[in-house]
């Protein structure tokens, strides 16, 4: 069955090489017709059944990492294990816009073919790592799971019988917040039994079979618009970035001072500065900076990064302090299993998810800014109440409860702003830049945070890494501080200068043009 999608994979490239990207007079594809005007069909639900589960394969991509970094820094033993979510969350961030492009180009479906097999490569890489150095380059490949958010929705958008849209992504996005909160218990269950590389196995089999799927049951769109590839701006962007995560998650090993560290933190600042300058004189560039520097937007993209990014970083903090036994971490540690460890990440995933659905709730009478101070204060205030007190699952849980609903808010609140700030023709590009944004932010604090960690290491065995308490309380205490800051520079320094009264415009256009619950 596998070879169908490599199959189509091949038909994908040689088409991609001989079509004109820009012609407006695409045919629809065979079959396109009678699919858009039919009713629920056999068809057409096995259709979004593959495409809700190739959505649900990122986050299950992401939940599985978090939770199985702890064994995995103990069999490579390699203190830096916080690059397998940086590199993801960076992969996934400067490619995203790309595929988005060229979904544009070349057709929705072909897309998710080639972000399939990328992600398929990534699972076999990274089930086989002999060493951690490939174990990165597999979680690089998977980052590409990220575009499928957006490419499956838009895809639903295209060819499905227009009546049937509004249920079929309701459910596109509803389906993600169930897996959030029951994936969990699965993953656990797959650590605890066949080790951590059984995860990669998992989902390397879900995606296969739901490609396949995919391409027997639903018809490649017939909407092509132009579209201009900033390949060397993702590039200079995610480069920029990674010089400087480098350095400061090297800088215990190689000293604050070193000529390294020192180079590679210069170099890093040079490439950002020269990608600005070369953005501002791009016509489509991969993260447009003249609208997102309105005040509005800016800090929409900022805090509910905040609110992706951290939420993240806390899953990680959390699986150490319930998985890492007490004999060992001393003053902290639950000794869960993985499979116990879930209840406490779906606990976490829900709060997240009543968090959304309250944004869409209240978001009328209160605003959507109003949601977003909320949300990053809750954030700040659930990681020092994980700081002060994390050594019982009742203490874990409370601040589990808190961030996670501070996580919700801030993540439902960023659209509205977004739209409040942009014109129509913009919202597109600055909806990527909320994506990219999580991204860039989850790459700077999970490695911060293991920056921070590092120093407190003790291998007490052959094989098994301990963070000592402080370091831990010291990265929760970062996160607090990065939320706050976030807050505070939205409530002083990008506070509307018109009272609020496009915000308000934003969220009655929201309601005007929303999908249907």
């Amino acid at each position: 069955m596998a070879c169908l999608i490599f199959r189509e994979f091949h038909r994908v490239s040689t088409t991609i090489r001989s079509e004109d990207p820009l012609s407006s007079s695409t045919p629809v594809p065979v079959g396109a017709d009678s699919f858009r005007s039919a009713g629920w069909t056999p068809r057409l639900v096995l259709s979004l059944i593959s495409l809700l589960c190739l959505v649900e394969s990122a986050a299950f991509a992401n939940i599985a990492t978090t939770t199985a970094v702890p064994r995995i820094i103990g069999h490579f033993n390699t203190t830096q294990g916080g690059w397998l979510v940086t590199v993801t969350t960076l992969a996934g961030a400067a490619s995203s816009p790309l595929f988005g492009k060229l979904a544009d180009l070349y057709g929705k479906r072909r897309m998710i073919l080639v972000v399939l097999v990328l992600a398929c490569l990534g699972e076999i890489v990274a089930a086989t790592a002999p060493v951690f150095g490939v174990m990165i380059v597999g979680h690089v490949l998977l980052g590409a799971l990220t575009a499928l958010l957006f490419l499956c929705y838009s895809l639903i958008r295209d060819v499905y019988p227009k009546r049937l849209v509004p249920f079929a992504a309701s459910v596109s996005v509803t389906g993600m917040g169930l897996l959030l909160v029951g994936a969990p218990f699965l993953i656990g269950v797959l650590i605890d039994h066949f080790g951590f590389r059984s995860v990669y196995v998992f989902n390397f089999a879900w995606l296969v079979v739901m490609g396949v799927v995919m391409v027997l049951t639903t018809p490649e769109t017939g909407v092509r618009r132009p579209a201009r590839l900033d390949v060397l701006g993702a590039l200079m962007l995610a480069g920029g970035v990674t010089l400087i995560l480098l350095p400061v998650s090297k800088a215990t090993q190689w000293g604050w001072g070193s000529v390294r560290v020192v180079g590679l933190l210069i170099g890093g600042v040079v490439v950002l500065a020269v990608y600005a300058l070369v953005a501002l004189r791009t016509q489509e560039p991969v993260l447009d900076l003249r609208a997102l520097f309105r005040r509005t937007v800016l800090f929409g993209v900022l805090g509910g990064g905040m609110g992706n990014s951290l939420s993240l970083v806390m899953t990680i903090l959390l699986a150490m302090l319930a998985m890492t036994p007490r004999q060992l971490g001393g003053t902290y540690g639950l000794g869960y299993t993985a499979t116990e460890y879930a209840f406490v990440t779906a606990t976490f995933a829900l709060a997240s998810v009543v968090g959304g659905l309250l944004v869409g709730l209240v978001a009328r009478r209160t605003g959507a800014r109003r949601l977003m101070y909320l949300g990053l204060g809750l954030l700040a205030g659930g990681s020092l109440v994980l700081m002060s007190a994390h050594d019982t699952l009742g203490k874990i849980l409370t601040g589990c409860v808190i961030v996670g609903l501070g996580s919700g808010l801030a993540m439902g609140a960023m659209p509205i702003m977004v739209i409040g700030g942009t014109q129509e023709s913009e919202q597109g590009a600055m909806s990527s830049a909320g994506g990219l944004s999580a991204g860039l932010i989850g790459a700077a604090m999970s490695t911060l945070v293991f920056a921070i960690m590092t120093p407190t290491v003790k291998s007490p065995a052959p094989g098994v890494l301990v963070y000592g308490d402080s370091g831990i309380s010291n990265a929760l205490l970062a996160v607090a501080g990065v939320a706050l800051l976030s807050l505070l520079i939205g409530a002083i320094l990008l506070r509307p200068r018109d009272g609020g009264a496009e915000e308000k415009q934003a969220m009655a256009l929201a309601e005007e043009t929303a999908l249907p619950a």
